[in-house]
Formats: structure tokens, sequence, C-alpha cells
């Protein structure tokens, strides 16, 4: 059944929620169209917001942990959820909770974000609520939210990065080597599209279960370095023994037996993986190592995916 385009007009316009849509092709990627509601949350009008970027809304509050996230998924063409720091054109602070959704054309190619905005003052005052009436409730809660990834379990992108630094440091003033170990699940947005959000979760939460199994030791670090990412750090292993590790948890991985009915690489749910080895020198950044296991990740996949490629950092 063919729905009018007047009628989807009226949808858009009578809904709760902020919606706008913003052109990914164009270099700042502008928002081209929003409704009535998005005004109502920003106090701006259409004709302020449109054509802007909406990082406008973060004022100069730039270091939240939920821009990170958005940036990776606009920049991998992916979806993502989260929540900022916004502000109103009076000056007043709201939370946000933002989801973006990419539009593919025929050809698969992403031309458009799609952004859903509401305010979440409401749900994180009932969770504040909560903690004042069990401190101990309080100080547990914080810190889980500040370490763990929701879906994984996982440690999150900013407390791994907060603790590789931390590790770098003593590598370096210790000698002692360090193993980065970069997962990504093989065509997982094909996967995505056939079994959608919530199958997919499902999968990316038992491979992440076994992914993180690998790594147990009290030295290991392992979290969710972007969407469909996972990240491990290792002391003590050379390269040869770190990419060894490494094709074990792909192992694991397909083990699993996921069924990809969409994958060129095998029936199941594969990942391709990156593997850096070296002693920090001490004029480098943990930086250096995310950029070099990355390339590795990026030949695996060049390659045919299913596959380590390592290299020792120069």
């Amino acid at each position: 059944m063919s729905v009018d385009a007047t009628l989807l007009q009226s949808l858009v316009e009578a809904a709760p929620d902020g919606m706008v849509i913003c052109d990914a092709r164009a270099a700042d990627r502008p928002v081209v169209f929003l409704n009535a509601a998005m005004e109502r949350l920003t106090g701006y009008d259409a004709d302020y917001i449109r054509g802007r970027n909406l990082r406008f809304l973060q004022g100069e509050d730039h270091e939240q942990e939920g821009l990170d996230k958005i940036r990776s998924a606009l920049r991998q063409g992916t979806s993502c959820h989260t929540t900022l720091r916004n502000y109103r054109k009076d000056g007043t602070m709201f939370w946000n909770e933002v989801t973006i959704q990419p539009l593919r054309d025929a050809n698969g190619n992403v031309t458009h974000f799609a952004g859903f905005h509401r305010e979440g003052g409401d749900r994180l005052r009932l969770r504040e609520s909560a903690e004042k009436t069990d401190p101990s409730l309080s100080t547990q809660t914080m810190l889980a939210y500040l370490r763990d990834d929701k879906l994984t379990g996982l440690l999150r992108r900013t407390y791994f990065d907060e603790l590789v630094k931390r590790d770098w440091g003593l590598a370096q003033r210790e000698s002692r080597r360090l193993s980065f170990l970069l997962f990504d699940l093989d065509c997982y947005f094909t996967y995505k599209e056939t079994f959608g959000k919530n199958g997919s979760d499902q999968s990316f939460k038992r491979i992440a279960r076994v992914i993180g199994g690998c790594f147990r030791r009290a030295s290991d670090l392992c979290g969710r370095f972007d969407e469909d990412q996972i990240a491990a750090v290792t002391t003590g292993l050379d390269l040869a023994q770190a990419s060894k590790l490494a094709e074990a948890v792909l192992g694991r991985v397909k083990d699993l037996a996921i069924h990809h009915p969409r994958s060129p690489v095998s029936r199941y749910v594969t990942a391709s993986a990156g593997v850096v080895s070296l002693v920090p020198p001490h004029d480098a950044a943990p930086e250096r190592v995310y950029e070099l296991a990355l390339q590795a990740l990026r030949d695996a996949k060049d390659l045919g995916r299913n596959r380590v490629v390592s290299r020792e950092a120069d």
C-alpha cells in the first residue's frame, strides 16, 4: 500500500520528537530538513538551523563522550544512540537523547543522515533520585556507567583509552612490550540489514562475550573500540604470540556458527584482525599504535577478510 507524500509530511510535522535530515555528501553535513518539534526542543527557528551543522547546539561544551560516538558513526556510515549536553537559544542546558540513522540510495551509498532528538532530562532525574535513595547504588551505578559498554559489558571506549594511556606510560618507563589487537566483524552491515538492530545486537553481544573471554589476565584490557570493533591490549607477548592469540580469537568467533546468509566470506559470521606489537618509544603516544592497528586491519580486509594481519611497530 502506497502512502501519500502529504500524509508522510504531516506525520513528520506532528511527531513529538525532533527530527532532522542532514546532507552526508556536503563537507559540513548541514541540516536540510527539520520538523516543528526540533524548533520547540532547541528554541531556534527553522531558518536558523537549516544549513548549519548541529554542533552549534554544543556551545563551548566540546569534551563529551557522546561526540566521539557520533563522529565514529558519521565516519563509518552507521547508526548510533547517545546522550549529549546541548544548549537552547536562551542558553539553558538540556540532555539531548540523539539517535542517528544513515539513509542510503539504491546503490547503498550514504546520502543523508536522519537524526531523532528528544529531551532526556526526566530519565536522568529518575536515575539521580534512585541514587540518592541508596548511596551505595549511586557509586556502583556511576562506576558501571563510566566503565562498561551497555551492550557488550566490555570497557567503554573512553575508559579503555584511559587505561591504555596508563599502561602505555608504565611500558615506556619499564621498557615493557605491549600488543594491540583490533577485531572487526566482516560484512556486518549486510548482517544488520538482514536481521535488524535487535538481531545484530544480540549476535554482537555473544561475539563480544567470546572475545572478552580470551583476555582474562589481570593485565589484559578489552573494550568496544567502535560500532562493530573490539580492541584488546596484552603485555609480555611478542608479535608471533599476539598473532597466534588473534587467530585463536577468530576461530572462536567462527565457532559460534552465527549464520550470515549474505557474507561472501563464509556461511557464518567471521572477523578480521589487525595486530601491532611494540615497546612504546618515549616520544610516541598511544594514538600511533591505534593508527598502525587500523591499517593492519584494513590490509586484512583487502586480502579477503577472515584473517589476521600483524606488524611490528617501528
